[in-house]
């Protein structure tokens, strides 16, 4: 798959024109391209973070995936946000109905209500939105959730850190091409 100038202006690039005719060739990047490009990481994930380029499944385990590595960095151990990271794997790999995500992602919205309303510690607040993020990303019956969910997940930690795991993904994925 080739990522071209008119993909990312119907994607709604920030970039002029101009900008993206300086890093985008007449045919297009790959993914895998894109991601190697001189331009901020925010950037990279908001061209890589969607179906177009990653397909669904793979975006919701890589959304639970930063969900629970934001819960064990800061040491958010709410059973509510820990099951439903373990449903929204279960959705994505076909294994868990959209009523037991219903209710785990109602579960986690519970749990992030609950966090943030606890001043005395934001990272945790930062934890629990992860969360609630991923399991809204393998409940969702839209296909766009499943990017938005991993994008909002990948901002709670270090960005060039979930650049590095993207890669990985488009690189199993036969170089970056859609599965």
């Amino acid at each position: 798959m080739k990522i071209t100038r008119e993909q990312l202006r119907r994607w709604g690039a920030c970039y002029t024109d101009k900008k993206i005719a300086t890093l985008v060739p007449e045919e297009g990047l790959t993914p895998l391209e894109v991601a190697a490009l001189d331009i901020p990481v925010e950037d990279r994930m908001w061209v890589l973070l969607r179906e177009d380029v990653i397909p669904a499944r793979d975006l919701r385990l890589l959304a639970c995936d930063w969900a629970e590595s934001a819960c064990r960095k800061t040491g958010w151990n709410d059973e509510r946000s820990i099951a439903a990271i373990a449903v929204g794997r279960r959705f994505a790999v076909g294994e868990a109905t959209e009523a037991e995500l219903a209710e785990a992602r109602y579960a986690a919205w519970e749990a992030r209500s609950a966090a943030w309303s606890d001043a005395g510690w934001p990272p945790r607040g930062a934890a629990a939105e992860a969360t609630a993020e991923a399991s809204s990303s393998a409940w969702a019956s839209a296909s766009s959730w499943a990017a938005k969910a991993a994008e909002w997940a990948a901002r709670s930690a270090a960005r060039s850190e979930k650049l590095a795991d993207v890669v990985r993904v488009l690189r199993k994925s036969e170089g970056g091409t859609k599965a």
